[in-house]
């Protein structure tokens, strides 16, 4: 026996599937959506922080260090300084630049060279039972080696264990030549500042930050740690020793089986990376609380679902269902839908019957908006409390056409094959004229009005006229027999427009002496010609598609003189008939 449902139930099982099923998958949407976003930015968190610490060093390194000691190399290289102030010049670069920790200069074959250290830095390590110039004075071999490098060279950190500080050195050649033999300028750099700045970094409270050199040893670590058994650390010193200075993050994890979130980047000057570091769950905090939030949410919305989808399916489904029928038939172009079925006295039943009577007035709407131009349903729209009589000074362009062999065609064809003919005409130059913005004015007897408005109206009527004698020619080759073709006349200028006629039944149209001379100059032109006006010609003679050449003035109804009158065809093909 198979198990009925009752249509109820049914409903009520569609309806909270329907509430239910999208709360659950955009639910599980926002939460990967979330995650992907609150990962994403806990990378860039760490790229920042990582740019931010080579950006400091790179500016130390070049502007605090480099920068002053090119100067000094570039002082030590001027001829005309003799050993004293030389020598005075590097007791002043000492003072100055509280990092540098001794000044040297080597000459190729002397037997010790000129240093001047920092007296600050030298006590500190003679208080530690060190000999300041023992430490801080470059052997000869280390400067040579480092001097054939290149313009400049920046050796690794060294550690003093006695006082834990670390140097670097810095070596530039000289230029000059000291009795004839090469000497080369270096510094011994404190590097105290730059750790310090590490360590007090505020990401430091929250993460980690470690410096790696080439080896991938710890820098600023006494014991030099060997790190290279970190993935992450190895991915970092392999691009570093092969030169490609990739700025990246990602996930890893420690060989501890602690999941991490790291970045790397690399300072210019030294052969370091700089990792940054944070623990997963450190990083996704904001994660779990996100989804747990989510997830309680999720659930109350679908309790609110599930109660809303039984009221739906008890009491409101049906009849929504079947009004929401009709509206997709309305749609669709069927005015002939009705709401069947619904016969409540709530307000159910009432937007039934308003939806009825609505199916109703846009049938006849639509019906009757064929019978008036695109501007007098623009007008309606705009009128807000309704269209009055009266007119607007507007400046448009007027597009006339005329059917020329039309009377002679009427009566020697049935009347039926006369309208047949003119809805064919009319219908293909509607198409046309809606195709380059013009709206379609009226229809009188084989004659046409359009008016286009706008910046380029005068080249979008000129446009659809050349296009209309175009395909009125291909209409004159299918039917030979009818014998017809079309005179159009344009013109330009200020027009009133607006509704004319009465209360009770109005016209929404153009007047004026412009209106007036686009219909003239259409009686003038012949089977296939476009007659402008002077306006419409000083608006399109710059334009390089048409060809326009003047006529002879023409003598018409309305005007004292005679107005000039111009003929125009497309410049790429000028074989409309003439």
């Amino acid at each position: 026996m198979r198990t009925r449902i009752s249509l109820r139930n049914k409903l009520l099982i569609f309806a909270i599937l329907i509430a239910v099923v999208p709360l659950v998958v955009a639910g599980r949407s926002m939460i990967r959506i979330a995650q992907d976003e609150l990962k994403s930015s806990a990378n860039g968190e760490l790229v920042a922080v990582a740019e931010q610490l080579v950006s400091e060093i790179n500016d130390r390194s070049e502007r605090t260090w480099l920068a002053p000691l090119l100067l000094i190399r570039n002082a030590l290289d001027d001829e005309r300084l003799g050993v004293p102030e030389k020598i005075a010049l590097l007791t002043l670069g000492i003072k100055d630049i509280p990092e540098f920790a001794a000044l040297q200069i080597t000459v190729e074959g002397a037997p010790v060279p000129v240093v001047v250290t920092n007296s600050l830095f030298s006590k500190r390590l003679a208080t530690a039972g060190l000999d300041p110039l023992g430490v801080l004075r470059l052997p000869a071999e280390a400067v040579e080696a480092a001097s054939s490098s290149g313009e400049f060279h920046v050796g690794q950190a060294t550690h003093i264990p006695e006082t834990d500080d670390w140097l670097a050195t810095i070596v530039l050649p000289l230029r000059t030549r000291f009795a004839g033999a090469s000497s080369v300028l270096s510094v011994r750099v404190d590097l105290d500042r730059t750790r310090h700045f590490l360590e007090a970094h505020p990401f430091a409270k929250t993460g980690f930050v470690t410096i790696v050199d080439a080896q991938a040893r710890r820098v600023f670590d006494p014991g030099r740690t060997d790190l290279g058994e970190v993935s992450f650390v190895r991915e970092a010193v392999g691009l570093l020793n092969g030169g490609t200075r990739t700025i990246a993050a990602g996930p890893y994890v420690r060989p501890d089986g602690e999941p991490m979130l790291g970045a790397y980047a690399f300072p210019r000057a030294f052969d370091w990376a700089i990792l940054v570091e944070k623990r997963q769950r450190d990083a996704y905090i904001a994660i779990d609380r996100m989804i747990d939030s989510l997830l309680r949410w999720t659930v109350a919305g679908l309790a609110v679902a599930g109660l809303g989808a039984l009221l739906l399916a008890f009491r409101i489904s049906r009849p929504i269902v079947e009004i929401d029928r009709v509206a997709g038939e309305v749609a669709k172009g069927n005015f002939q839908a009705r709401v069947q079925g619904v016969r409540s006295h709530d307000e159910i039943g009432e937007l039934a019957r308003r939806m009825d009577d609505m199916v109703v007035g846009l049938n006849e709407r639509f019906h009757l908006q064929k019978f008036v131009s695109g501007g007098t349903m623009l007008a309606i729209r705009d009128s807000g409390g309704g269209i009055r009589l009266g007119g607007q000074r507007r400046r448009a362009t007027m597009l006339f056409s005329d059917i020329r062999g039309y009377t002679a065609f009427s009566e020697r064809v049935d009347p039926e094959v006369v309208v047949e003919m003119l809805n064919l005409y009319f219908q293909h130059q509607a198409e046309i004229i809606q195709q380059h913005g013009g709206d379609v004015d009226k229809y009188v007897g084989d004659q046409l009005l359009a008016v286009f408005q706008g910046e380029d109206m005068v080249g979008n009527a000129l446009r659809a006229a050349i296009r209309i004698q175009e395909h009125t020619a291909e209409l004159g080759r299918q039917h030979p027999e009818w014998g017809l073709a079309l005179g159009i006349g344009i013109n330009a200028g200020d027009v009133v427009m607006g509704a004319m006629g009465s209360t009770d039944r109005m016209d929404y149209t153009v007047l004026g002496d412009n209106v007036n001379l686009a219909a003239r100059l259409c009686s003038h032109a012949g089977p296939g010609r476009i007659l402008l006006s002077e306006s419409v010609r000083e608006a399109v003679e710059t334009c390089p598609e048409f060809t326009i050449s003047a006529l002879p003035p023409l003598a018409v109804k309305g005007k004292r003189a005679p107005v000039p009158v111009f003929e125009a065809w497309r410049r790429e093909t000028m074989d409309l008939p003439s």
